[in-house]
């Protein structure tokens, strides 16, 4: 009998088999930064699950759906579903998700820096005001230097 890593109704943020598996994504060279469990459980094809989110320094997110039985019935890396060869051995299904994870590094990282990212509409940006304000600067300091060149040329021709 195959000892399960999760206790579907004692799920939560900080338990034990959240350590087991943090941890073990850190010996395999990924360091998770922050993970969450949902409190809700949710259904799909067929199967209540609750959703285990791992996000790791690299930006890159692992969801890790538990069937009620405990074990992970489906994982999604970066919102992508990822097939796993090995689903009752947890420490090589973690390898795998690293191995995932480690093939789609720099693409992931490209989709990053293409993304443009806009601010909340409630948010304002200064640039306007603050060119303006720099302009009129600049025209102050042109008709000061003006007038002190025409002052240098007045002395110089007395």
């Amino acid at each position: 009998m195959k000892k399960m890593l999760f206790s579907f109704n004692d799920m939560a943020s900080g338990d034990k088999a959240s350590r087991v598996v943090e941890k073990s994504f850190s010996r395999k060279g990924s360091n998770v930064v922050q993970s969450d469990i949902s409190t809700s459980v949710k259904r799909s094809s067929g199967h209540s699950y609750r959703e285990m989110t791992l996000t790791f320094a690299d930006s890159q997110t692992v969801v890790l759906r538990v069937k009620q039985t405990g074990d992970i019935f489906q994982v999604m890396l970066n919102k992508k579903a990822l097939p796993i060869k090995n689903q009752d051995d947890h420490d090589a299904a973690i390898e795998e998700i690293v191995k995932g994870m480690n093939a789609g590094r720099t693409k992931f990282q490209n989709a990053l820096a293409r993304a443009k990212v806009r601010p909340p509409k409630g948010i304002r940006t200064t640039a306007p005001k603050m060119e303006v304000s720099l302009t009129e600067k600049r025209d102050a300091l042109k008709v000061a230097i003006a007038s002190v060149r025409e002052e240098i040329a007045e002395i110089r021709a007395a």
